[in-house]
């Protein structure tokens, strides 16, 4: 049988143990009543949420009406309170026709982007390529400004023919990627030309050799080689100057600047 001096330190223990416990006790009631509170809180957000149709709706009734700021601001907040909604894809391209509308072309190509990016298999996905691509055309720069829009654009329309090459903006795009390689290819001569008439010849065949190699299709390929040959003969380098005229002479013989080529290997 246990003596009193067991039993009293038996309760002793016992009363230890529940001591140690309580800190523990308290700490998950404090715990369940922020989790608690925390439930409130969100329930609170949710119930000041609005339905997602209901925002897409005064989204696209506000754009039709040409209140742009009105549907942009319906469509963020779409997008912020229920981004995992069918409705908040939609508005993600609508973003961007609003910001392009608006003339905020880099912001209309961020959104575009994005919902290339997110939704390459969604059936708009060609259309949000090529809007992005006309984002970036709105931007572009006069020929002796810089020229990173113009291949941006160019970028974008490439995209859209080498991802969807079925799609009915894919005829637009190749027309549009044909002038951006020409636009592109004329800005090299332009700063040829302008290295050319500084007597940098060196500056100036470098220009002319990255048109000739990234933009062969451009349809300046024969005052490249004209240029190329001309810098050629300025530097003393006859037997390569003679090369070029007789390449443009050969490729482009219907050119004009074929038959000045003759006259120049003529001259010797």
């Amino acid at each position: 049988m246990r003596n009193m001096k067991d039993v009293i330190r038996g309760m002793s223990s016992a009363a230890s143990g529940k001591a140690a416990l309580l800190p523990l006790l308290l700490a998950a009631m404090v715990a369940g009543t922020a989790f608690f509170m925390g439930c409130a809180a969100t329930n609170d957000e949710l119930q000041g949420m609005r339905d997602p149709k209901e925002l897409y709706d005064k989204g696209v009734s506000a754009y039709l009406d040409g209140k742009r700021e009105d549907s942009e601001k319906a469509f963020k907040t779409l997008m912020e309170e229920h981004p995992l909604s069918p409705y908040a894809t939609e508005a993600q391209l609508l973003l961007g026709d609003v910001c392009y509308s608006l003339e905020r072309y880099d912001d209309a190509a961020a959104y575009y982007t994005n919902f290339s990016a997110m939704h390459p298999t969604h059936n708009k996905a060609s259309y949000a390529l090529f809007q992005k691509g006309m984002s970036h055309f709105k931007e572009m720069l006069s020929m002796d400004r810089d020229q990173t829009a113009t291949k941006k654009a160019l970028f974008a329309f490439q995209d859209l023919l080498a991802g969807y090459p079925s799609s009915a903006y894919a005829p637009k795009a190749d027309e549009l990627i044909a002038f951006l390689k020409r636009r592109l290819a004329e800005r090299e001569i332009y700063v040829a030309e302008f290295y050319f008439k500084n007597s940098n010849y060196k500056g100036a065949l470098g220009r002319l050799r990255d048109a000739l190699k990234n933009y062969p299709d451009a349809g300046v390929s024969d005052k490249t080689l004209y240029m190329i040959a001309e810098t050629y003969a300025k530097l003393g380098e006859d037997v390569l100057a003679r090369d070029a005229y007789g390449t443009l002479i050969t490729n482009y013989p219907e050119s004009p600047l074929a038959g000045e080529a003759r006259e120049r290997l003529k001259q010797g």
